[in-house]
């Protein structure tokens, strides 16, 4: 892959990194209001706390999604990130 097209890749990863990043940030988010809810409806309306934590595990099963995803993204952005690194070194020997 040449110079160009990894550079590309790379603000490409960059821009899905930190898509995930957000998404993930917001889930967390939900899910710290729902164990709010989930604590204050728990003496007063149990069936609606289990709903509550029923959509919280539903939650956490997207966030590990997302987190598993980002593992991906990040581990494919070193690669390339070693790819530049390395193509730019080779060009400045070339050139020394």
């Amino acid at each position: 892959m040449g110079l160009v097209a990894s550079q590309a890749r790379l603000m490409m990863l960059i821009a899905r990194k930190t898509d995930l990043e957000y998404a993930i940030q917001m889930i967390s988010q939900r899910r710290t209001v729902l164990a709010f809810q989930a604590q204050a409806a728990a003496n007063s309306y149990p069936q609606i706390a289990n709903q509550l934590r029923i959509m919280d595990r539903e939650l956490e099963i997207q966030q590990k999604n997302l987190e598993t995803q980002h593992k991906i993204v990040q581990t494919e952005y070193d690669g390339i990130k070693k790819l530049i690194d390395k193509n730019i070194e080779k060009s400045f020997k070339t050139f020394a």
